[in-house]
């Protein structure tokens, strides 16, 4: 019977000459697609959920919101 070596994968952090143990970065996009006023205060709420949202795991490095407002013309 065939013998088979197993070779473990590296860790991404590795690949890219990061320490194994950096948190990974994360960052939330959010947009709105409407001129509708219910709408703008989403583009708000989702800013401030996604912010919130990945400050409070300590596991992450928060890296930003990428955020666009598209309004119909």
């Amino acid at each position: 019977m065939a013998n088979v070596t197993v070779i473990p994968a590296k860790p991404m952090q590795e690949l890219k000459g990061l320490e194994v143990t950096a948190k990974p970065r994360v960052c939330a996009y959010c947009r709105v697609s409407t001129d509708n006023e219910e709408q703008l205060s989403s583009y708000e709420a989702q800013v401030s959920h996604y912010t919130d949202h990945i400050k409070r795991n300590p596991e992450w490095a928060f890296s930003g919101i990428y955020a666009d407002e598209v309004r119909p013309e």
